[in-house]
């Protein structure tokens, strides 16, 4: 697992470092070694926060504590869990009173909903001094939920930057020195890459399917396969190349199956 330490007290900082090498040791021959990147603050962890599988947390001295920087990795798309390590700050109670200052809305997809949902089962605690057995609980859960979690793709274009699942894309285009990719709900982004260096990158996923040497597709939105036509669900219309005929023809089937 990949792991951030952000504290604001050097000290405190140095002694979680210490702690999670000791049970990187001990987890060598079970969960393995456990990878761990140190912050003193806010700004640093903002800048890959996706990288991580959990994060431990105690801002106490500057503009932004550890609530805040929790709150501020939730808005970025961060979905490993946070543990706030109390110390001067009684984190529970202010994530209480922020739940309670959340509106009730009706339905469960809502974003209130979702941010109530977040708040109360994202972020964790762990009491400061850090007991070994309480340290390896927690490390235990993130590494059980890191299992259990389907991996998100990264889509960093010139201004934003999204983080979606396999199946939230329907297809990727050449444009230009561009990769105009088209997303569900009516989505899209650009990204400043090549269309080959793109599906190198999620080559790992089973749905994405390469029609010719300027697009490739997800089998799931494919409507249709007429001569060397692919219609996807949308509409659009893409030329498939005789060179990748056999295999889009062999990823149809198993997708029909």
């Amino acid at each position: 697992m990949h792991i951030a330490v952000c504290d604001d007290n050097i000290a405190d900082r140095k002694q979680m470092e210490r702690l999670l090498g000791r049970a990187s040791d001990r987890r060598l021959r079970t969960t393995g070694v456990l990878y761990i990147d140190s912050y003193g603050n806010v700004e640093a962890v903002m800048r890959s926060p996706m990288l991580y599988d959990a994060f431990f947390i105690d801002m106490t001295n500057g503009p932004v504590n550890g609530f805040q920087l929790a709150r501020k990795l939730i808005d970025a798309g961060v979905t490993s869990p946070i543990v706030l390590c109390v110390s001067k700050i009684d984190y529970p109670s202010v994530i209480e009173a922020a739940i309670a200052e959340v509106p009730e809305d009706v339905t469960e997809s809502s974003n209130h909903s979702i941010l109530r949902k977040q708040l109360q089962t994202q972020i964790w605690y762990l009491n400061k001094p850090i007991k070994v057995a309480e340290l390896d609980t927690m490390l235990d859960r993130a590494y059980d939920l890191k299992s259990e979690t389907i991996p998100t793709i990264e889509l960093r274009g010139e201004k934003d930057t999204l983080y979606v699942y396999e199946d939230e894309i329907l297809y990727a285009v050449k444009d230009g020195n561009y990769v105009h990719v088209v997303l569900t709900e009516g989505r899209s982004l650009d990204l400043l890459s090549t269309i080959h260096n793109f599906y190198t990158q999620i080559a790992m996923f089973t749905h994405f399917l390469p029609v010719s040497e300027h697009c490739f597709v997800n089998v799931t939105f494919v409507e249709k396969l007429s001569l060397l036509k692919l219609t996807m669900k949308d509409g659009q219309i893409f030329s498939v190349s005789p060179l990748e005929l056999a295999r889009v023809k062999r990823s149809l089937k198993a997708k029909m199956d």
